[in-house]
């Protein structure tokens, strides 16, 4: 195991998961070496800074403290690393890139295999979660970037939109309302609503907030396609984006929503000139119109 730095990030990771052995294993360290590494960095604090249970591991009040000056100086290193790869006009090192589910499933992958090709030094990390939770990470710099729509982009994040994803009406084959063109929005809000909370549930209110009177969500699941799921078995109906629809394996019908209502997907970051030169890259990367064919 590295010396020096490499335990702050070693314990910012244990303070993520909550869990030694997890971390271990995204590291790809032993169990041993991870708790060895934050020993170490107690001993260095002269406090501890993981109070240790059966069921994982905590932050004491004095690693709470710690852990925004910690994640700073481990940005503050990779940046540095990155700037002397910049001097020598070199892209490389590794990009955190926060992201949601239809942005996963459908677009990262043949994003991260091009931008590869055009700077194959450059590794990624991956960071899956709902909207508030990839925000977070952004303010807090545990990710470089992170794609978001920009209903969630919030204050203090550079939002560049990158495309206009329309929100469409999923319903369970024979249901009545698959007989017509498209549905309204007083039409949904009258319907027993299947809500994925971790997907895209802003879009999905931001969508339906002309209908009057009070929402009746059902269900309310984790994530896209257990919504998706719900719906195909009759328990409801749901609006979900079109990027999150394509290629889907449920057996649904979808219509347009009425009147058309579309989510912006964008990558947002903090202020451009904090930004690594990896990052920056990455962003200029997404908003070149050669690479217009990824946001299909």
């Amino acid at each position: 195991m590295a010396a020096g730095v490499d335990r702050y990030e070693i314990f910012l990771k244990v303070a993520e998961l909550g869990n030694i052995t997890r971390a271990a294993e995204e590291l790809s360290y032993t169990q041993s070496g991870v708790s060895h590494a934050v020993r170490s960095l107690e001993q260095e604090c002269g406090t501890p800074l993981l109070s240790r249970g059966k069921t994982g591991v905590t932050l004491t009040q004095n690693g709470q403290l710690l852990l925004p000056r910690i994640q700073t100086l481990v940005n503050q290193k990779r940046a540095l690393e990155q700037a002397i790869q910049e001097v020598n006009h070199v892209v490389a090192g590794t990009l955190r890139v926060g992201t949601f589910t239809s942005v996963s499933t459908q677009w990262l992958p043949s994003m991260i295999s091009r931008f590869q090709k055009l700077y194959p030094q450059v590794t990624f990390q991956i960071f899956a979660g709902g909207y508030d939770e990839i925000a977070q990470r952004i303010a807090r710099g545990q990710v470089d970037c992170g794609f978001l729509t920009s209903i969630a982009s919030g204050d203090g994040l550079t939002f560049s939109p990158l495309k206009r994803d329309q929100m469409m009406v999923v319903l369970p084959k024979g249901h009545p309302l698959a007989e017509k063109d498209e549905v309204t929005v007083q039409e949904v809000a009258r319907e027993d609503l299947v809500m994925p909370l971790r997907g895209s549930e802003q879009d999905i209110r931001a969508a339906l907030a002309d209908a009057r009177g009070q929402l009746k969500v059902r269900y309310a699941l984790n994530d896209d396609f257990s919504a998706m799921a719900m719906v195909e078995h009759g328990f409801g109906v749901s609006v979900m984006p079109r990027l999150i629809l394509r290629n889907s394996a449920f057996d649904v019908d979808v219509r347009p929503l009425s009147p058309a209502s579309y989510r912006t997907i964008g990558i947002a970051t903090l202020e451009p000139e904090g930004l690594t030169a990896v990052a920056s890259t990455f962003v200029r990367f997404l908003k070149d119109r050669n690479n217009a064919d990824l946001l299909r």
